[in-house]
C-alpha cells in the first residue's frame, strides 16, 4: 500500500510541478516513469530496458503517424488552403453572426481533422478570428467557439486515433462508432453556446433548425457500425484501382498547371484535408498511406512550377512542427511501461479499484464530477499523467477498453476547450486582449455538458455494464 501511495505523490507532485509551469510535460512524463520504477523497485537493468528503451518506441505507431498529418498539415498551409477555405465560408454567410459563427467553427473542425500544433492554430486563428469580431461576435465568444471548433475537429484527426489505438488497444472502427454520434454530441453544445452567447430573439429560429438537423442524424449516426457495413467492404476492394487512377488523372492535371504556368488554388484543391478521412472511413485504410494520398492529393492539385521544393519544405517544416509532440509520446510510452510493471502495477492497484466506478450511473457521475482532473494534463488526461493510469485502469477494473475510450474522449473536451496551459488558449487569449482563466470560466460549463453527455452516450453504446 506505501508503495501506491508514494507512486500516486509521484504523480501530484508533477501535477503540481506542471501547474506552476515549473516543469514541462515532456520533463514530467520520463521523470514519472524513472521516478515510479525506483519507488516500485524495478531493478536499475531493466529500467534501461525496458522502460526507457522500449518505452521510448511504444508509441511509434503514433507518433510517425503524427509526423505524416504534420507533412500534410504544412502542405495545407504553405498553399494558402486554409485561408481561401475561410474567405468562401465568410462570405457565404452573410451577416449573421449566429450563422457565420457556426460555419467558420465547422471550417475550423474540418482544418483541425488535419492541422495541429500551435502554428495551425495561429495561421487559421489569424483569419477566423477577426472576420468573427467584424461582425458583432464579443471576443470570449470568439475564443470559445474558435476552441471548440479546434476541439471537435480533433476528434477526427487520425493522428489522435491512432494513439488511442496504440494505447488503448482498440479498433478503429470502435473509435469511428463512438466519434460519430459524438461529435453531434458536441455540435449541441456548441449551438447551445452560440444561442446564450449572442442573445439575440432572431437566433433562436437557427438554433432550431441546427437542433432538427443534428436530432435527424444521430439515430442512423449513433448505430453505424464500420464493422456491419458491407457496402464499405465493396468500397475497400475498389480503392486501390480508384486511388490508382486517381493519380494518373492528378498527375495529368498537374502537368497541364506546371506548363500553363497557374498559380491559383482551385475549388477542388479544398477538399484535401477530408482526403485522408474518405480513405480511413469509406475504404478502410491503415492511417499513414490515409495521410500519403492526402498529400499527392493536395500537392498535384495545387501544382505550380515550384511545387517540388514546397513539398520539400512541407516534409521537413511538419516533422519538425512536431517533434514535441513525438518526445510528448516517448515519455507517455516511458510511463506506461513502468506503471505496466507487475510490482508497480500490484501496488496501485487497490488505491484504483477504490476510486474508479463499476456501474452506468456510478459512472457517468464520478467522471463527470472528475472531468476537471483532465485539466494540466492531470491523471484523466492521456497526453500527462493518465496516460500511465489508464492502462492499469483497463487491466485491473471491470471498465472495458471502450468505456475508457468514451470516458478519456468525453472528459477530454475539458482539457481540449478549457485547459489554460494549452498554447492554443494561451496563444487565443494574448491575441483578443482577455485572460486564459477568463476563458476557462466561459467554457467550462459547456465542456462539462458535453462531457456528461458524452460519458451518456458511452453507456448508451453498451460500454458500460
Amino acid at each position: 500500500m506505501l508503495t501506491g501511495i508514494l507512486c500516486l505523490a509521484v504523480f501530484f507532485v508533477m501535477a503540481v510541478a506542471m501547474y506552476g509551469r515549473k516543469l514541462s510535460a515532456l520533463l514530467a512524463l520520463p521523470l514519472m516513469a524513472i521516478a515510479i520504477a525506483l519507488i516500485g523497485g524495478i531493478d536499475g537493468a531493466v529500467i534501461v530496458k525496458d522502460v526507457l528503451s522500449a518505452g521510448s518506441v511504444k508509441l511509434h505507431n503514433a507518433y510517425t503517424a503524427t509526423m505524416f498529418g504534420a507533412m500534410l498539415a504544412e502542405l495545407i498551409n504553405k498553399h494558402g488552403m486554409a485561408r481561401s477555405l475561410v474567405r468562401f465560408v465568410a462570405e457565404f454567410a452573410g451577416d449573421s453572426p449566429y450563422l457565420l459563427g457556426l460555419l467558420l467553427t465547422g471550417v475550423t473542425a474540418l482544418l483541425f481533422s488535419t492541422l495541429g500544433g500551435l502554428g495551425a492554430v495561429i495561421m487559421v486563428g489569424t483569419i477566423v478570428l477577426p472576420v468573427m469580431l467584424s461582425l458583432g461576435i464579443p471576443a470570449l465568444a470568439a475564443a470559445g467557439l474558435f476552441l471548440f471548433g479546434i476541439s471537435l475537429g480533433g476528434m477526427f484527426n487520425l493522428t489522435n486515433w491512432q494513439l488511442y489505438t496504440d494505447v488503448l488497444k482498440i479498433e478503429q472502427a470502435t473509435i469511428i462508432s463512438f466519434v460519430v454520434p459524438f461529435s453531434l454530441i458536441l455540435g449541441l453544445v456548441i449551438l447551445l453556446f452560440l444561442l446564450f452567447e449572442l442573445k439575440e430573439k432572431r437566433n433562436a429560429g437557427y438554433f432550431s433548425l441546427g437542433l432538427l438537423v443534428l436530432g435527424a442524424l444521430y439515430y442512423p449516426l449513433s448505430r453505424f457500425n464500420p464493422r456491419d457495413a458491407s457496402a464499405f467492404a465493396a468500397f475497400s476492394d475498389f480503392s486501390y484501382p480508384f486511388a490508382f487512377f486517381s493519380l494518373l488523372a492528378l498527375s495529368a492535371y498537374a502537368l497541364f498547371r506546371h506548363f500553363s504556368r497557374q498559380e491559383n488554388v482551385p475549388g477542388f484543391s479544398l477538399l484535401t484535408p477530408i482526403v485522408p478521412l474518405v480513405f480511413v472511413l469509406v475504404f478502410r485504410w491503415e492511417i499513414i498511406p490515409a495521410f500519403i494520398m492526402g498529400i499527392a492529393y493536395g500537392a498535384l492539385t495545387t501544382w505550380k512550377r515550384d511545387s517540388i521544393n514546397i513539398l520539400t519544405r512541407s516534409i521537413i517544416d511538419g516533422v519538425t512542427n512536431v517533434i514535441p509532440a513525438v518526445l510528448l509520446m516517448m515519455g507517455i510510452g516511458m510511463l506506461i511501461a513502468a506503471v505496466m510493471d507487475k510490482g508497480v502495477s500490484a501496488a496501485i492497484a487497490p488505491l484504483i479499484k477504490a476510486v474508479v466506478p463499476g456501474s452506468p450511473l456510478t459512472y457517468v457521475l464520478t467522471f463527470t464530477l472528475m472531468a476537471p482532473l483532465a485539466l494540466y494534463r492531470g491523471p484523466l488526461s492521456l497526453w500527462g499523467m493518465g496516460s500511465g493510469l489508464v492502462t492499469l485502469i483497463i487491466n485491473l477494473t471491470t471498465l472495458t477498453a471502450q468505456a475508457v475510450m468514451g470516458m478519456l474522449m468525453s472528459v477530454g473536451q475539458v482539457q481540449g476547450i478549457c485547459d489554460p496551459t494549452n498554447t492554443q488558449n494561451i496563444w487565443i487569449a494574448t491575441y483578443l486582449g482577455v485572460d486564459t482563466q477568463v476563458i476557462l470560466r466561459k467554457t467550462l460549463p459547456y465542456a462539462l455538458l458535453a462531457a456528461f453527455l458524452g460519458l451518456s452516450l458511452a453507456v448508451l453504446k453498451g460500454y458500460v455494464q
